[in-house]
This record gives C-alpha cells, sequence and structure tokens, in this order.
C-alpha cells in the first residue's frame, strides 16, 4: 500500500519524479515513430494502474492525477508548479497506456507515485482541474516527458544519459532556479571496506583514490576512474557507480569529487554531488523557483522542454 507523502506530515520535501537510470521504456524515438501495432485500451480516459500489493486499479485518469499530483509536488508549493506537475503527469501517463499487459503504470517512482484518496489534497486536485486535458506536444504530437526531483543547476540530455539518439526538447538547459532543494548540493560518505566489497569484481585490492573524467555540456562526468595500489585502474560509467554504491549515496548522476577519508576510525569514501534523480526534463524543484518568480505553467514548461507546446483542455 502506498503510503502519505513525508509532507502530509508537515516537511516540505519534494518526493522526486520518475527513477529511470536505464534506457526507459518505450525508446526515446531518433526519428519519427512508426504506428505502434499495440493500441490503448478501451476508452480515452481510463489508465490501469498496478499498485504495490499487485492489484490494478481502473479509473479516469483525472482521478488517477488526484493521486499522483500530491506525491510528486507538494501541495502548498506555488499553482504554477503543481499545474505543470499536473501536465507533465498526465502526458506521461497518457503515453504509458498499451494492451501488451494487464496493467499501464506502476504505483511507483518507476513510472508515477500515486497514493489514491488517502494521498488527495485541494490544491493538488484544483491544479488537476484548471488543467484538464492538458498535454505538452511537439511538431503537433505527444511529446516523451521526464521528470526529476532537482537538476542541479542544468538539466541532463537523455541522449548522454541513455546512450541514443535524443529528442531537441530532451537536451539540457540551465536551471538557476532550484538552489534551494536541499538536493541541490549533496554530500554522502560509505565506509572505504564496503566500497572495496562493491568493486572487488572488478578492482584488485582497495581503491586508493577515483577521478571523474570526460565531462559532457552540462559538467556531468560520464565515468569515475579507481585507482588502487600497484597501478591498477578501473574505470566505470556514473551509472555503474550509483548500481554498486546504492541510491542513497550516490544522489544523481552529477558528481563533482570523490575523495578518501583515512583519519577516521573507520575509513570512508565520500562523495559530492548535484541534484536528485537522473536530472531530465522537468526539475521540480526548477518549476517551483520559476513559479515563485511569477513564471505561469506553460512558461515552466517551455523552458524545461523547449520547442514544446501545451495543448488541449
Amino acid at each position: 500500500m502506498i503510503v502519505r507523502a513525508a509532507f502530509l506530515k508537515g516537511l516540505l520535501v519534494a518526493t522526486g519524479g520518475l527513477d529511470i537510470w536505464e534506457p526507459p521504456d518505450p525508446e526515446l524515438p531518433s526519428s519519427p515513430p512508426t504506428p505502434a501495432p499495440l493500441q490503448p485500451p478501451p476508452g480515452n480516459s481510463i489508465v490501469r494502474v498496478q499498485l504495490a500489493d499487485g492489484t490494478i486499479e481502473t479509473l479516469d485518469v483525472e482521478k488517477y492525477l488526484y493521486g499522483v499530483v500530491p506525491l510528486e509536488s507538494p501541495p502548498s508549493w506555488p499553482v504554477a508548479a503543481l499545474q505543470a506537475q499536473a501536465i507533465v503527469a498526465r502526458t506521461y501517463v497518457l503515453q504509458k497506456r498499451t494492451l501488451s499487459r494487464p496493467f499501464d503504470v506502476l504505483a511507483s517512482d518507476a513510472d508515477q507515485r500515486y497514493g489514491g484518496v488517502a494521498a488527495e489534497h485541494p490544491a493538488s486536485s484544483a491544479a488537476v482541474d484548471a488543467t484538464r486535458g492538458q498535454t505538452l506536444a511537439y511538431l503537433g504530437g505527444p511529446a516523451s516527458v521526464f521528470y526529476s526531483s532537482c537538476c542541479g543547476g542544468h538539466s541532463a540530455d537523455a541522449d548522454e544519459l541513455w546512450g541514443r539518439a535524443g529528442l531537441p526538447y530532451l537536451r539540457g538547459v540551465d536551471d538557476p532556479y532550484c538552489t534551494a532543494s536541499p538536493d541541490y548540493r549533496w554530500q554522502r560518505s560509505l565506509p572505504l571496506d564496503r566500497a572495496r566489497a562493491a568493486l572487488a569484481d572488478r578492482l584488485t585490492g582497495p581503491p586508493v583514490d577515483a577521478v571523474l573524467d570526460d565531462p559532457d555540456d552540462s559538467g556531468r562526468p560520464r565515468t569515475v576512474t579507481f585507482h588502487a595500489d600497484g597501478g591498477v585502474a578501473l574505470a566505470l560509467s556514473v551509472s555503474d557507480v550509483r548500481r554498486r554504491f546504492g541510491a542513497e549515496t550516490v544522489r544523481s548522476l552529477w558528481l563533482r569529487e570523490i575523495d578518501f577519508d583515512r583519519t577516521q576510525a573507520v575509513p570512508l569514501v565520500v562523495i559530492e554531488g548535484s541534484g536528485r534523480g537522473h536530472g531530465v526534463g522537468l526539475c521540480q524543484w526548477g518549476a517551483r523557483g520559476m513559479a515563485l518568480n511569477g513564471a505561469g505553467a506553460a512558461a515552466i514548461l517551455a523552458h524545461f522542454f523547449p520547442g514544446t507546446a501545451v495543448t488541449g483542455g
């Protein structure tokens, strides 16, 4: 069962968006897509949600969004940020409808968090109602949308993250609006012995230092090279480092420094980075910052998805 979000207990902390680190499904098209053989289930406004216990709930898309938006953007956030979240969440779920499986979306960060009636909030529901039927489009067709909690100051390029030809509106953009996020800059540490164990299948001996290599246009390193005694080196993608060290330790793919602190009783690997989540598309904390500066939902979405437009409603 989905529990109430932390903000419902008084904390103003965004829960994050889609926790996608591997290539998403469906794949980002590199050219105009061919007609899909599968069609969405009957009904233009019905979505099937698989809950944590495996049961499937079938409901209207707008009702579904009542239980999604408050878990993705705290209801205390500005109205425009909530409306932008509603439009992106609606766009996402409508594209996920398919007959290839008995459900369309999971009620988790693998798709979008959904908490049912227990998570609903008047402010979030008002944002859903105000944007009813609105989605994000590109060149007359539906846009492929993604979002995460905080991009750290520059959103990520989908091509860089997922290793395929991306779409023009999923390339990274500057974002000076998410500095209030608690994850705008972060530091985490783990015991050196744990780091050694996580690398043991590829690196002989304990790591003695790490170098961040091959930055992309946003500054995100593509690889981390660990060195062990005797000059042995191991180069890993940042995604691989995250898998090995854990998502709570490596909170985003924007690493800024990895140090080794051997002055402690238990030697540590100290990792510093920016942002929370994959960083592609909408930055939820950036949307909040833009809204506080007076931007409307359409302007927020145009910034993070350049070239797209809000349609419908």
